[in-house]
């Protein structure tokens, strides 16, 4: 009896992997297979590797490559090959900024074009008129306080300081100088560029891919803060927060 059932379950097993490389193997002779794993290596990224020296870092880019039994799936639904049907795996990068707090970052990967900026606000009653500039302009902002805000609900995504609150999200820094008070507490600090007026020549000046700037606006200046983003979007830069910029 137990020889009979012992015997039973090997033949379904036999059968079972019989069965499942009988599938594969149709699968993979399929056209549409075939042009996936033909076509797969257009559109597959390698990793881009964080470049960190001595006392700075800029963040990795993960990588993907493309899942072909996924993208096979959906697109044997339409039996044809459709790029925006592709599947992908994410691929890590070897190297990472993120155990390092004894180093400055100073700027986001430099093969997107995003950008962040800070906005110094020195009268609170500017919090809401700014934040309703970025909203209308569909962009997000960082603020730089020492006092603790509520950013909910606004398009402000992180509270920086040159030095460490318990609510802050980065440090900053002008001199690559890192904050120890941030090192301790496992909180990044980051390069930043200053402007203080001539708001849109200045952003001329210095823009380029990765870069965090601090714009210092007042109530006699604060409307320029339109005209500075409409040239960065009009230069297809995406202004983003922080946490976004050095995401890896």
């Amino acid at each position: 009896m137990k020889k009979k059932i012992f015997l039973t379950i090997i033949l379904f097993l036999f059968s079972y992997y019989y069965t499942y490389k009988c599938i594969n193997f149709l699968k993979y002779n399929d056209i549409l297979m075939q042009e996936i794993i033909k076509k797969q290596y257009y559109y597959n990224k390698e990793p881009s590797n964080a470049i960190i020296t001595a006392n700075t870092m800029i963040p990795c880019v993960n990588g993907y490559q493309v899942n072909l039994n996924e993208s096979y799936k959906k697109m044997k639904k339409i039996n044809k090959f459709d790029q925006s049907l592709l599947v992908y795996d994410k691929i890590k990068c070897q190297k990472s900024i993120s155990n390092y707090y004894d180093k400055v970052i100073i700027s986001g990967n430099k093969t997107k074009n995003n950008i962040s900026i800070i906005l110094n606000i020195d009268e609170e009653e500017l919090f809401d008129v700014i934040n309703k500039i970025l909203i209308t302009n569909n962009v997000y902002g960082n603020i730089l306080s020492n006092k603790k805000l509520d950013i909910s609900n606004t398009n402000y995504k992180n509270i920086v300081s040159y030095q460490y609150n318990s609510f802050t999200d980065y440090c900053i820094t002008k001199n690559l100088q890192v904050n120890k008070m941030c090192k301790d507490r496992k909180t990044h600090t980051v390069l930043v560029r200053n402007i203080s007026n001539l708001f849109l020549i200045n952003t001329k000046n210095i823009i380029e891919n990765g870069i965090i700037i601090i714009y210092n606006f007042n109530k006699n200046n604060y409307n320029e803060l339109n005209i500075v983003i409409k040239y960065l979007k009009n230069n297809n830069y995406h202004l983003v927060s922080i946490d976004e910029l050095i995401k890896e």
